[in-house]
């Protein structure tokens, strides 16, 4: 194992120390938090010892590994759970359409006049909004949490861990979607603008509709 690699598994070991000392009512985690530091303070007095910094390495890499079976407050990523779930639950990272996706793929490419086309076109777009819409309402929930885990994430690949199956998804809070140039950037932007206008004004046609409807049923 690499110098830095060494040191970056040490810094993660100390963060578990520290995360699981959270729990204090919890023996288990006590018990893990002195056994992860004490093998990390044997290293720390002897830098050379070939066979500490393996046993401590090993220790600190598999408790990375088995960590999402620990007690919910000593958990790295437990603030940001429920909206992971909510993601994996919409699927919204995906590229592909979000809602009926079989029947919008299949009427993108369908041989009909031009008055359905148009309302087709319009669903997808409307399709396409609708996951621009929760993307930003999930990662305005996950702002904060998200850039709390950022540092875990960092260590975590420094150190060579395992990856979970958290870390893509804490990755898609913490993506800035930037284009690789100013020109590409300003056209992305303009055109989620566009159909997010478009969106808008279809919902505002919409309400008026509803509520004619209503009023039509209340008179």
């Amino acid at each position: 194992m690499s110098l830095d690699r060494s040191e970056a598994v040490i810094e993660l070991g100390k963060r578990l120390v520290t995360q699981l000392k959270i729990s204090n009512q919890d023996i288990l985690c006590s018990w893990m938090a002195h056994y992860v530091a004490e093998l990390i303070n044997n290293v720390e007095e002897c830098p050379d010892n070939q066979e500490h910094i393996e046993l401590c390495s090993q220790e600190i890499l598999n408790l990375w590994k088995h960590r999402t079976v620990l007690p919910n407050e000593t958990r790295p990523f437990s603030d940001l759970e429920p909206i992971l779930r909510t993601l994996v639950a919409l699927d919204v990272s995906e590229k592909e359409y979000h809602y009926y996706y079989p029947a919008l793929r299949e009427a993108a490419t369908a041989d009909v006049d031009e008055a359905t086309k148009g309302w087709i076109d319009l669903a997808i777009g409307l399709d396409y909004s609708a996951r621009l819409l929760i993307r930003y309402a999930l990662k305005s929930a996950a702002v904060k949490s998200a850039s709390e885990a950022e540092p875990w994430i960092k260590l975590a690949q420094e150190a060579g861990a395992i990856e979970g199956a958290e870390d893509p998804v804490i990755r898609f809070f913490l993506d800035s979607e930037d284009e690789e140039n100013e020109s590409d950037k300003k056209a992305a932007l303009e055109d989620k603008i566009v159909r997010l206008e478009g969106f808008n004004a279809l919902s505002i046609e919409l309400i008026s509709s509803l509520k004619a409807e209503l009023e039509t049923l209340q008179s």
